[in-house]
C-alpha cells in the first residue's frame, strides 16, 4: 500500500472510534435535554478532593426538590482556583421525571455544544489530512517510471500471447511545433494505475486532434502492453 494510503487508514482507525463514541454521547445528552424535566436548585455543600497535579479541588453538592421531595446531587467536574462556585449559588436541574434522583446540572454547552465541537473537530482533522495528501500528489503530479520514453516502443501487430489489452485515462493531446509548412501534428497521452504503479503512454504523431473522439467515448484510452516488458506498447488510436 502507499505510503498516503497507509496514512488515511491510520487516520480513520484512529477517527472513526471517536466519532462514534462522541455520537452516542450527543446522542444520549440531546435525548436527555427532549425527554427531561428542568427544576431550580442551588449548591449546598463543596466536597475537598485533589486534581491530577495533587491541587486542593472542589465537587459541587446540588439540592434541588420535585415532587415536595428534596433531592441531592454531587456534580461530575471538580473546580480549582478562581473558577471554584461558592455555596448558595443557583442552578437549573435538568431530571428524569420517571426517577428524580437521576439529575445533573443543566448546562447546555456542557450537555450539547461541546460533544458538536468534539464530534466536529477530528472530522476536519481528518478532513485536512486526506486534503492535505491529495494536494501534495495533485502538486507532485504523475510519477514517471524509469521505463516511460517519449515515444512508444514497436510492437508487432500481435494481439496474442506477446501483448495485452489494458484500459487507460485519456491524459488529453499534445500539439507538435509548427514545421515548415504550417502543419502540427499531435500525440495522445494516457495514463493507468495498475496495482501500486502509474503507467504513462504517450501514442504516435497523428494528423487530427483526436480529443473530442474521447471525449465522446468516455475518455478512455486502448493499450496494447507487453506484459513482461511495459516499455514496449502501443496505443490504439481511433482509426484504428
Amino acid at each position: 500500500m502507499k505510503r498516503g494510503g497507509c496514512l488515511k487508514v491510520a487516520v480513520l482507525i484512529v477517527i472513526v472510534p471517536i466519532v462514534f463514541g462522541v455520537g452516542l454521547l450527543l446522542a444520549s445528552n440531546l435525548n436527555r435535554v427532549q425527554n427531561h424535566e428542568t427544576a431550580p436548585g442551588e449548591i449546598v455543600d463543596l466536597v475537598l478532593t485533589t486534581d491530577s497535579d495533587g491541587d486542593p479541588a472542589y465537587t459541587p453538592v446540588y439540592q434541588y426538590a420535585v415532587g415536595g421531595s428534596t433531592y441531592l446531587y454531587e456534580g461530575a467536574i471538580s473546580y480549582s482556583g478562581a473558577v471554584v462556585p461558592s455555596i448558595g449559588d443557583r442552578v437549573t436541574m435538568l431530571y428524569d421525571p420517571a426517577n428524580p434522583a437521576d439529575a445533573r446540572v443543566y448546562n447546555m454547552f456542557l450537555l450539547v455544544w461541546l460533544p458538536i465541537l468534539l464530534l466536529l473537530l477530528p472530522i476536519l482533522i481528518a478532513a485536512g489530512i486526506f486534503w492535505s495528501i491529495r494536494r501534495r500528489r495533485r502538486l507532485a503530479g504523475p510519477q514517471q517510471p524509469p521505463w516511460a520514453e517519449e515515444q512508444p516502443g514497436a510492437l508487432e501487430d500481435d494481439p496474442g500471447n506477446m501483448r495485452e489489452r489494458i484500459t487507460a485515462d485519456f491524459m488529453g493531446t499534445e500539439p507538435s511545433p509548427m514545421d515548415d509548412r504550417g502543419r502540427v501534428r499531435y500525440r495522445v497521452k494516457a495514463r493507468a494505475e495498475i496495482g501500486d504503479t502509474l503507467y504513462r503512454f504517450v501514442s504516435e504523431w497523428m494528423d487530427e486532434d483526436p480529443t473530442l473522439h474521447y471525449m465522446q467515448h468516455g475518455n478512455i484510452v486502448d493499450v496494447w502492453m507487453d506484459p513482461d516488458d511495459p516499455s514496449s506498447y502501443e496505443v490504439a488510436l481511433p482509426d484504428e
